[in-house]
């Protein structure tokens, strides 16, 4: 087991199995239009789970709410995702670390494999927190189990 705390706030604990991505390799990985501050991956478990964070102006943290945000990401997520075959699977509310999140499930397709995803968001003051998870269909009910696990500091 590992824990990490992302901008001094939000802790995570994943376990082992699971490696940290290099710099080189987040660097490519800027599929919202940022670089993830943290991605851990279990190959053979095929989870992957990223984590952002972004510190906003007073007034557009004022008029931000982590469900509007969400509906937002989910649009731009499908669009991006089309060439996948981007399907959303509905909105979720859940903890990570002492936050509370909320987010979207969808599935899509990559390299013929069914993939599932969720996303979520963490509001802390003017900071936002963004956390992306990707697993396999065929491992959903195992990956869900460690991913809830990582996201409330259970792993």
């Amino acid at each position: 087991m590992k824990t990490v705390t992302i901008n001094n706030e939000l802790k995570i604990t994943y376990p082992d199995g699971f490696v940290e991505k290099t710099e080189k390799e987040k660097s490519g990985m800027n599929f919202y239009g940022s670089i993830p501050d943290l991605c851990i991956n279990d190959p053979e478990k095929h989870i992957t789970v990223s984590i952002a964070y972004k510190k906003y102006g007073a007034l557009a943290a004022a008029l931000s709410n982590r469900k509007g945000v969400v509906k937002s990401m989910s649009k731009k997520t499908a669009a991006l995702m089309k060439e996948f075959n981007f399907r959303p699977n509905g909105f979720i509310t859940q903890k990570a670390g002492a936050f509370t999140a909320d987010g979207y499930g969808y599935s899509y397709d990559a390299q013929g494999i069914n993939m599932l995803g969720r996303s979520f968001v963490v509001k802390s003051g003017r900071t936002f927190y963004y956390i992306h998870c990707y697993y396999r269909k065929e491992l959903e009910e195992e990956s869900l189990k460690i991913i809830d696990g990582i996201l409330s500091g259970n792993a």
